[in-house]
């Protein structure tokens, strides 16, 4: 996503006064893990591959780009890259369809290219390292090491193909930087119901089959109480921990 020249300006320096060496990744990576519990926007972006793979050969750029816009990848498109990246973008409904017009067409691009070459490697997909606790935007505390970075596009590539994300696809950058939770962003807009969201969830703490967060809270926090105590962080910070019985 292209950003503003003064978020792209903002970006450089803190880049200039922050550099550290990237290093190689360290090994395969599931991505429906890597990106939960706080990128659901990456699997919104793979959810729309899918979308695009069924659409008719020879369709018009205005056909789709119409049957986008009521698809959630349009809710991601306004509510994350538009209003972090171009926010006087959301005041001009004109410019606004032409902005998702240009992101849907890179995208259906961007996959005929994955489907005929396989990803490019050429660029890697950049994951972030932290150490200790991090808080997220929302508050939420992280203990896990490595988070998605630059490359969401790439990775729901990969998430939609069921492929794993193997070394030679991505680069550790171990600078500081906050930690974003898009997943908080999108829940009401999208609306996502308590199965969608602990079916995304429990990916991030390899579980599978939950029917509910309550369970899935137990569980993670029997095994792991440092894993246990991040996940009730994440919940709260959702507005979706269990209730106490009374």
């Amino acid at each position: 996503m292209k950003r503003s020249a003064r978020a792209t300006a903002t970006r450089t320096i803190r880049r200039a006064l922050t550099w550290q060496p990237k290093r190689q990744g360290d090994g395969p990576l599931e991505v429906a893990q890597l990106i939960s519990p706080l990128r659901y926007d990456v699997l919104v972006r793979a959810q729309f591959f899918e979308f695009l793979t069924h659409r008719p050969a020879g369709e018009t750029a205005d056909r789709l780009v119409a049957d986008a816009w009521e698809e959630p990848y349009a809710v991601w498109f306004r509510e994350v890259a538009m209003a972090r990246f171009r926010p006087w973008v959301l005041k001009d409904p004109v410019a606004l369809r032409s902005n998702f017009a240009e992101r849907v067409l890179a995208s259906r691009d961007l996959l005929k290219s994955f489907d005929t070459n396989g990803f490019d490697a050429r660029t890697p997909v950049t994951l972030r390292m932290t150490t200790g606790v991090q808080a997220t935007d929302t508050g939420a505390r992280m203990s896990r090491t490595v988070h998605v970075g630059d490359g969401g596009h790439r990775l729901a590539l990969l998430l939609q193909s069921g492929s794993a994300l193997q070394p030679h696809m991505y680069r550790l950058d171990p600078r500081p930087v906050p930690l974003i939770d898009n997943t908080a962003v999108l829940l009401g807009p999208l609306g996502l119901s308590d199965a969608q969201y602990c079916a995304f969830v429990e990916a991030g703490y390899g579980r599978h089959g939950f029917r509910d967060v309550h369970t899935l809270l137990a569980a993670v926090a029997a095994e792991d109480a440092v894993a246990g105590s991040e996940l009730r962080s994440v919940l709260e910070a959702h507005a979706r921990a269990p209730r106490p019985v009374v």
